[in-house]
């Protein structure tokens, strides 16, 4: 059984995997990270291979002696991966997103492949059918839109992330709610649509948190996973781990 670790920038999220299978899932506020992973490996004796990701950065030597007994690895471009990468230089491609090519080179071989991910930030990766990452985007997401017009204006309030099906706002909050949310909706369309003009068989992929947010019809036009960057993990811990 191997463990796969994820740590953003507020949660970190285990996963319990027996071969490709998922068993369990346990998400956690990063303060409580050592009391769960204490009870992980006691439900699960079996397990003995780990990766870890880590956009936060701040608890790489503590994982370290918690996961002694494990043959693990840090999510990396250094080690073997099922794709290529044009990013220059490479070892500036997020851990995330290297998960994320991994997932797309996996699960949909031999497809161009858009993998788009809603967190703080919006990540777009193009993975050609040859494996080859052609690099992307990244923008600012949901929470990251809010929050900046709060602290870089001297009044507008600091909301919550909300779908509205209104086109224009008449107040400061339904404009803040507009502007956010049919903001990120356009720029997604547009960037899809841009991607489809140059691959005409271009396969979608969404993931994130905040993809919750987006409406039905659009999400019915593409595939959306909620394990996707997990399972690109697992799959780079097979492919490193010795047997």
């Amino acid at each position: 059984m191997q463990l796969i670790i994820d740590i953003g920038n507020t949660r970190i999220k285990y996963y319990v995997f027996d071969g490709n299978i998922i068993l369990d899932s346990f998400s956690e506020e990063l303060i409580n990270w050592e009391v769960s992973l204490n009870k992980i490996k006691k439900s699960y004796p079996g397990l003995s291979k780990a990766i870890l990701s880590d956009v936060n950065g701040s608890f790489e030597k503590p994982l370290q002696f918690a996961l002694k007994k494990f043959q693990w690895f840090r999510c990396s471009i250094d080690l073997k991966l099922p794709f290529t990468t044009r990013y220059t230089p490479s070892l500036e491609l997020g851990e995330d997103r290297i998960a994320l090519l991994a997932a797309s080179a996996y699960l949909y071989p031999k497809q161009d492949v858009l993998v788009i991910d809603l967190g703080s930030c919006i990540t777009y990766d193009l993975l050609n059918r040859e494996a080859e990452h052609q690099g992307g985007s990244i923008s600012p997401g949901f929470s990251t839109r809010y929050k900046s017009m709060h602290r870089y204006s001297g009044k507008l309030p600091l909301l919550i992330p909300k779908k509205t099906k209104e086109d224009f706002g008449r107040s400061t909050e339904t404009a803040l709610h507009s502007g956010v949310y049919n903001g990120i909706i356009n720029e997604l369309k547009g960037v899809i649509e841009a991607y489809q003009l140059k691959y005409e068989h271009l396969t979608i992929i969404l993931t994130g948190g905040d993809a919750e947010m987006l409406p039905k019809p659009f999400k019915n036009s593409i595939f959306a996973h909620s394990n996707f960057l997990a399972k690109g993990l697992n799959h780079i811990l097979v492919m490193n781990s010795i047997p």
